[in-house]
């Protein structure tokens, strides 16, 4: 064999071998947080769902400033070479903004954790902007978390109290405009007008900040008594017992508190009966958005299909918190075969992104 055969081969070899290593299809994700906190699970556990799945990922951060994931999807799309699929998030309802920038653009979107509102959709057609490209959307089903949040709360201080008596509620919010948030808050007013023996004394919005929390809840406990703390999310559920203990109370006796993320400072707290719950599971969307986009990409179909996912949370209590904390409380994502999510691979007519898969397929 000569010198230049010897070459051929290699390079056809090589260039083989690549291809047979090469993602099945592309896709960036505009984070609106960062690597760290909420965002940065929901951003490993796509990753990790991208090794099993043959996905080529790329994560933008936009360390929760929308103009700045504006300015990413602007950029990404300028540099050309776009990907299969955007996957964007209607954080502070920002979604129009992307999708004016995306309009006309090759590539699919699915929309995670926060869907583009009605009354967006329907500025979006009156200004001519082409939705066809949005193939998904996945979001939790935020408003039963909120209901049940404030159920746990409401049921521990019936305990500690005498029948018929107020339960005062403080409730520390996300922001004014991000959906999860206003519809996590749906609920905890659904369950206060459930419960004539509750009071909400304020509904505080946090920026779904630990340090604001502790500021705006320290105010409130300078000038009235609260028994209950319904907290956004985890971070601000520590914010507020930080400022809890500095005004003498004590969290899980004098005063309790609901949080939402299944962070493991959270797991802890539940454990430890400094909160009642810890909510959550939905940093799982990110993998299951590749799930779904896995699935479109194999289905072949005639036309385009767009499938609408909700999904429910499930709380992580005293009860459970051991199971949760043995099993995931690692958070070794990288354990869980998220192949066996996709429709396309187990014949399901149907998703299953429930608590007790996740820890099926965690090995557990």
């Amino acid at each position: 064999m000569t010198a230049f055969s010897r070459l051929f081969w290699i390079w056809c070899f090589l260039t083989f071998a690549g291809v047979a290593h090469s993602a099945d299809f592309r896709v960036t994700f505009i984070n609106p947080g960062s690597e760290t906190g909420f965002w940065g699970d929901v951003s490993r556990t796509m990753t990790a769902a991208a090794a099993d799945l043959n996905v080529e990922l790329e994560i933008l951060n936009a360390d929760r400033q929308p103009y700045i994931m504006e300015a990413l999807l602007k950029k990404r799309l300028e540099d050309g070479d776009l990907p299969d699929y955007f996957i964007l998030v209607n954080e502070n309802q920002s979604a129009a903004r992307l999708l004016q920038l995306m309009d006309g653009k090759p590539s699919k979107v699915l929309f995670l954790l926060n869907k583009l509102t009605p009354k967006q959709k329907k500025n979006l057609e009156r200004h001519n902007i082409d939705l066809g490209n949005i193939v998904a959307s996945i979001v939790p089903d935020n408003e039963s978390a909120g209901y049940e949040m404030a159920s746990s709360l409401i049921e521990k201080a019936r305990k500690f109290k005498p029948q018929g008596e107020t339960i005062r509620l403080l409730a520390l919010t996300g922001d004014a405009s991000t959906p999860a948030g206003l519809h996590r808050e749906t609920g905890m007013l659904r369950a206060v007008a459930n419960n004539p023996d509750v009071k909400l004394l304020h509904a505080i919005p946090t920026d779904w900040n630990e340090t604001v929390a502790y500021k705006r809840a320290r105010n409130v406990f300078e000038r009235a008594q609260v028994d209950i703390v319904w907290a956004v999310n985890d971070d601000v559920a520590f914010g507020a017992q930080k400022a809890a203990l500095e005004a003498g109370l004590r969290p899980g006796e004098d005063i309790f508190f609901a949080g939402l993320n299944w962070s493991s400072d959270g797991m802890e707290a539940v454990r430890d009966d400094s909160l009642t719950m810890t909510h959550g599971g939905h940093f799982f969307a990110g993998a299951w958005a590749l799930v779904m986009l896995r699935d479109h990409f194999s289905r072949s179909v005639d036309g385009e299909i767009f499938v609408d996912v909700v999904f429910r949370m499930s709380p992580i209590t005293p009860e459970n918190v051991d199971l949760y904390l043995t099993n995931i409380g690692d958070s070794d994502w990288d354990k869980i075969d998220y192949r066996q999510f996709c429709k396309t691979i187990n014949g399901s007519s149907h998703y299953d992104f429930s608590a007790g898969a996740i820890l099926k397929a965690s090995g557990s």
